[in-house]
């Protein structure tokens, strides 16, 4: 009998695990402020890395989220920086739209600011607006910045510049 009742118990506590546990994130996003530039740039310090901005509002660039999955997939050592300049109340659709494309686990930011303007003023004082819109930033971080879709060459082109190449399959 009291072998019964434990294992009852045991059951039960199992059981509000799960029902209070809660599932995990699939992506950690940061809030993007007048900043944060500045910490991106310390995090990849001496490393080249690739900035993308986007937001959900613009169909190109959920295509160019899907082209990122895919060179993300071939080479895992890319240092990608996604920044998507929708507002942070936005961000659980960011991280599903993400997530989605086997995107993450990237260093993923969220504009955090209503002055949308302005945070788009620090990341490019010359950038109007137009999305998608990327930077690829050297190891000096000397930045090329790039509007309208990626493609899957100038990407690979560019990471050929910097010898991260894709793993080798083995033979055998």
């Amino acid at each position: 009998m009291q072998s019964l009742v434990c294992m009852l118990l045991f059951i039960l506590s199992m059981i509000l695990i799960c029902v209070t546990a809660k599932p995990a994130a699939a992506t950690s996003l940061r809030a993007f402020e007048a900043d944060s530039l500045e910490k991106i740039q310390a995090a990849y310090d001496g490393r080249p890395f690739l900035l993308v901005v986007w937001s959900l509002d613009y169909p190109p660039c959920r295509k160019e989220l899907n082209l990122l999955g895919q060179i993300k997939q071939r080479h895992p050592d890319l240092h990608l920086v996604l920044i998507s300049t929708d507002p942070a109340e936005l961000s659980g659709q960011v991280a599903s739209v993400l997530a989605s494309h086997r995107l993450a686990n990237t260093d993923a930011w969220v504009f955090s600011e209503t002055g949308a303007e302005r945070l788009r003023y620090m990341l490019d004082p010359s950038w109007h607006g137009e999305m998608p819109r990327s930077y690829f930033y050297d190891p000096q971080h000397n930045r090329t910045g790039v509007s309208g879709a990626l493609n899957a060459r100038q990407v690979e082109s560019w990471l050929a510049s910097f010898r991260i190449a894709p793993p080798r399959k083995s033979d055998g």
